[in-house]
């Protein structure tokens, strides 16, 4: 069952990971399938920060879908100073935060789970936005996903190639985006 959550999560992660690249609605929908199937699978390996992250986002796919509506009519944007000091901030508070309340369960990476649930939260809030700063932080955060999959107890090897995919994906989608940017102020 474990290895089935997993290359259905990874399936459609891939999915969503093609459709957002080029700036796609449809991709929230692979994306809260996705998440469907991550949550029963982080359950289950006990990743407590991984189960919180994943039923937030199930929701915030449905919000994106409902955000995206009119996707041609938002062009992605950078962030602001302030918007990147204050996502970095949320991210250091909030992984110390989080890893603190980790470490009293029985999860097996309660600081990696605590990064990639505050960074992976902040990522799809400002991509929710059409911010491009999106993608350094989904790029930082898809490499530590990528180690946590690894070097999980119960290795989860699909769920780790995905997220190396997802490593050159943030690089595509970031160089799509700013492309999209430029055009659209041309």
């Amino acid at each position: 069952m474990m290895k089935c959550l997993e290359v259905c999560a990874t399936i459609f992660g891939l999915i969503q990971g093609v459709l957002v690249m080029c700036n796609k609605r449809s991709n929230w929908i692979a994306y809260v399938i996705q998440m469907a199937f991550l949550i029963v699978f982080s359950a289950f390996n006990h990743l407590y920060g991984d189960v919180v992250n994943n039923s937030i986002y199930f929701v915030i796919g449905i919000i994106g879908f409902i955000l995206w509506k009119n996707e041609d009519k938002a062009i992605p944007q950078f962030c602001t100073v302030k918007q990147r000091v204050m996502y970095i901030l949320v991210i250091l508070i909030g992984t110390i935060g989080i890893a603190m309340i980790l470490r009293t369960t029985d999860d097996p990476l309660p600081l990696l789970d605590a990064f990639t649930t505050v960074s992976s939260l902040v990522a799809t809030y400002y991509m929710m936005n059409k911010k491009i700063d999106t993608w350094f932080i989904w790029f930082v955060n898809d490499i530590f996903y990528a180690l946590e999959y690894f070097i999980l107890p119960d290795q989860a090897i699909y769920l780790f190639w995905l997220n190396v995919v997802w490593v050159f994906m943030a690089v595509g989608s970031f160089l799509n985006w700013n492309k999209i940017r430029r055009n659209a102020n041309e």
